[in-house]
């Protein structure tokens, strides 16, 4: 995949992801539902099922931040590399 590809799916994870790590007003609709739908296939506890709910959103919430990171870390980390490669860093005065 080229650069510029790379870059806008690491985007689009990277949003998706901020999405669904930041607390929301929705959860309080998706946590419930989704936990009754679980403890009714999975026959389990209303709360059991809950937090099933929760973890399984924060784990894939997780796991496309780390999926950016890998997909668009590398070349945005050479990109910026080589970009600034030859400047010197000033240290503030103090």
């Amino acid at each position: 995949m080229e650069f510029g590809k790379r870059v806008i799916v690491a985007s689009v994870l990277l949003g998706v992801s901020l999405y669904i790590l930041l607390p929301s007003p929705e959860e309080i609709i998706i946590h419930p539902a989704l936990g009754l739908l679980l403890s009714q296939v999975f026959v389990l506890p209303y709360f059991s099922g809950i937090i099933l709910s929760v973890t399984i959103y924060r784990v894939v919430g997780v796991g496309c931040l780390l999926f950016a990171l890998l997909l668009g870390g590398g070349p945005i980390y050479q990109k910026l590399k080589t970009r600034f490669k030859g400047t010197e860093i000033e240290e503030p005065v103090t």
